[in-house]
Order: structure tokens, then C-alpha cells, then sequence
């Protein structure tokens, strides 16, 4: 059996679109070019903060990294005394290189 399609409980218009209607009504008499440069104002500094926030959580993500990697090295150095040895001498190497510059 066929049933016809009832078309008088859809709307004409997306329901989205009649809010933002309404909503750009509320704004009154403010053009659209001023509340656009108003969000690019606010959107540039709060973008370039986020930025900031991401390459901080980036630099703390790879400290954190390299701090446990260097807690692994040291334990396996402890249990090996060919580890020890390497890095006793890259240690003493390293501060070679920094007293030879101020000499």
C-alpha cells in the first residue's frame, strides 16, 4: 500500500539557518564587516596563546621523554659497568671541552 508524503510538518527552512537569522537580527544595526573584524581582532591574539600553550605542552611532552630515557640509561648503568664506563668518559670528555674554554 502507498502512502503519500505528508509535506505540511517540514519546514521550508533549515532550522539552522533560521537561528542565525534570528541571531543576526539581534546584533541590530551592526553591519557584518564590523563583527567579522571583531572576531578576527579577538581570534588572532586567543589563536596565537593557543599556539604558545601547544609548543609549551610540546617542549614539556619531550623533557619528560628524555628524562625518563636518561632514568633507563642510568638504571641499566648501574647493573652494567660498560654503560658506566661510557658515560664516565663522554662525562669527563664533556668537561674537558668546557675548561679548555677558559684557558
Amino acid at each position: 500500500m502507498a502512502r503519500t508524503a505528508n509535506i505540511e510538518q517540514f519546514q521550508p527552512q533549515h532550522a539552522g539557518l533560521n537561528r542565525s537569522v534570528a541571531g543576526a537580527e539581534a546584533f541590530g544595526n551592526l553591519s557584518a564587516n564590523v563583527i567579522v573584524g571583531l572576531l578576527a581582532f579577538v581570534g588572532k591574539p586567543v589563536t596565537a596563546a593557543a599556539g604558545a600553550v601547544q609548543r609549551g605542552l610540546a617542549a614539556w611532552a619531550a623533557a619528560r621523554k628524555q628524562r625518563r630515557e636518561d632514568e633507563k640509561l642510568w638504571n641499566l648503568a648501574l647493573t652494567d659497568a660498560r654503560i658506566m664506563a661510557d658515560l664516565s668518559r663522554a662525562m669527563s670528555q664533556d668537561a674537558q671541552r668546557d675548561v679548555r674554554g677558559y684557558y
